[in-house]
């Protein structure tokens, strides 16, 4: 009798303790998933005001080099372009001092003037006679939807006095409304994903648990570790992309993300030609490194990826042997880039795909924001990088140098005689000759390396992690192939020879002023000396 109460107790102990469980698990996950999905949605409202300034900071950067220039019509133009370029802006303006407005991507706007004291949607940085702050991010509701102001004042630098009072202290203020119902719908999105699996968890998880817990605790245990490190995972994958903006990273990231989720053997990006690599980006594992390739019409892939271009493919999509899954990470009608995924041996884990259907859309955002930061960054004219994001640039190499000793090698490259070009045959066929010559050194150099337009027919090339000797390889390489290029501009064919001159630090420079200087010497040597040659820096840095 003694037995069989303690049985009964034992079994009734056992019993309020399973139940114990099940109800701390269920108020556990719960509570998680509540907290969850708020620090997502601060997260992601915070990072979009991030990105948002920072667009402004690059529109204002590109509108300043126009401003100076004095030419409206690009002006306006670019504002188009920007607002084309990224679906989400809904209008930018350009005001003057007195709250008139100069330039709006609703041309229709212009000359209206802007009362910051009466306008609602300013009153709630001007109430009481304030003024807004260098750079203002606020979040208003403008007939009834959520919009992201930025306002970036427009200061009256010295560079402006040539057209405005040097007496005033502000010209104007440059204003993006961005639309935050790609962020809620986002927002939304995940809190459902996040709903949803907490719903399944308590749906299938606790009767489950509750039937079979007392025979072994472990094999739920691992089940909620595995729910645990996807919604991990999830969360890691949104706040990588969040950091990333250049293309040359984010193809890093994605090959990450995509060879983690799905254990693929091999990943190809193919992009489209608007970005600096075309063709695409390859990554296998058993070389574990990523390359260039161009695609042939002999190559598996060249069939899909003009049936993506043509928009034939608009959701994932598998080969016949179901070896490759092709993931188009497209934006409304623009093609941002596909996604090739191959396993050698093994099948594709259905469960992982559909992680990959979810983060698709994540991973739409950050190439749309790539590409609208690459445009900002790049020289239309050459598909080069431009002389501002240079200067970024080189700061970033010598930051790596200083704190890992990596070298790096500046190459200072000039046209010969290419006013003779233009005066011969014209400014378009010099543009022409400018384009083949800038392909040229891009397809002469590898893909951690930049080239920049640096100022008319002149070049500059970072090498990283590259010696004074090594840069003159690639230095010879460059004026070789430029030198045995044609160009036809279907009234003439022109051959043109490049000077080059070759800086490196630590060994002829140990900052970026000396660096540049040293190269820009080394490239007026080889003028000097007949042209159509490479010449390195002479001097020695003193340490």
């Amino acid at each position: 009798m003694a037995e069989i109460k303690a049985d009964e107790w034992f079994f009734g102990y056992k019993k309020k303790l399973i139940i114990g469980i099940l109800v701390a698990l269920t108020l556990s996950i719960t509570f998680a998933m509540i907290v969850l999905a708020f620090l997502l949605r601060d997260r992601l409202i915070e990072d979009t005001k991030i990105k948002t300034r920072e667009l402004s900071q690059i529109i204002k950067m590109s509108l300043g080099h126009l401003m100076l220039a004095r030419d409206p019509e690009k002006i306006q133009s670019s504002l188009e372009n920007f607002r084309n370029h990224e679906s989400s802006i809904i209008r930018t303006i350009v005001l003057d001092r007195y709250g008139k407005i100069a330039y709006s991507t609703d041309k229709t706007e212009r000359g209206r003037i802007i009362d910051r004291f009466k306008d609602s949607s300013c009153l709630s940085c001007h109430r009481n006679n304030v003024g807004t702050h260098k750079v203002t991010t606020t979040l208003l509701d403008i007939n009834g939807s959520k919009v992201l102001r930025s306002v970036n004042v427009i200061y009256n630098e010295p560079s402006c006095h040539g057209c405005h009072d040097p007496a005033e202290r502000i010209n104007g203020k440059l204003i993006i409304d961005r639309s935050l119902a790609p962020t809620y719908s986002l927002i939304f999105t995940l809190e459902l994903i996040i709903a949803v699996s907490g719903l399944v968890c308590l749906v299938f998880l606790v009767p489950f648990l509750s039937r079979f817990l007392a025979k072994g605790l472990d094999r739920y245990i691992d089940e909620i570790i595995v729910k645990s490190k996807e919604l991990s995972f999830l969360y890691n994958v949104v706040e990588r992309l969040s950091r990333t903006i250049e293309i040359s990273d984010l193809k890093h990231t994605v090959v990450d993300i995509i060879r983690d989720a799905l254990d693929a053997d091999e990943i190809d990006i193919v992009l489209p030609k608007e970005y600096r690599d075309a063709g695409a980006i390859a990554w296998t594992g058993y070389e574990n490194r990523m390359f260039r390739k161009k695609i042939e019409p002999s190559d598996h892939i060249f069939e899909v990826t003009n049936k993506w271009l043509k928009e034939d493919i608009t959701e994932e999509w598998f080969s016949k042997d179901r070896k490759e899954v092709y993931i188009p990470i497209n934006k409304g009608d623009n093609r941002l880039a596909l996604i090739v995924v191959r396993k050698t041996f093994r099948d594709f884990d259905r469960v992982r795909l559909a992680l990959i259907k979810i983060l698709s859309t994540h991973l739409s955002v950050a190439f749309e924001n790539a590409m609208l930061y690459h445009i900002a960054i790049t020289d239309e004219l050459t598909g080069l990088y431009s002389k501002r994001h240079f200067r970024t640039s080189i700061e970033k190499r010598f930051i790596m140098y200083e704190t890992y000793g990596e070298k790096l090698t500046l190459l200072m490259l000039d046209i010969d005689n290419f006013k003779k070009v233009n005066d011969t045959y014209g400014h378009p066929a010099g543009d022409q000759v400018l384009k083949e010559a800038s392909n040229c050194v891009q397809l002469a150099i590898r893909d951690d390396d930049m080239a920049f337009r640096y100022g008319g027919e002149e070049l500059v090339v970072i090498l990283p992690a590259t010696d004074e000797e090594s840069g003159k390889v690639v230095a010879e390489r460059i004026r070789e192939s430029i030198e045995s290029q044609e160009v036809d501009t279907g009234e003439a064919r022109i051959k043109v020879t490049v000077s080059i001159g070759v800086a490196s630090c630590p060994q002829n420079a140990l900052s970026i002023k000396d660096i540049i200087n040293e190269a820009d010497k080394a490239l007026y040597e080889a003028k000097r000396t007949g042209k159509n040659r490479v010449v390195l820096s002479s001097l020695e840095a003193k340490y």
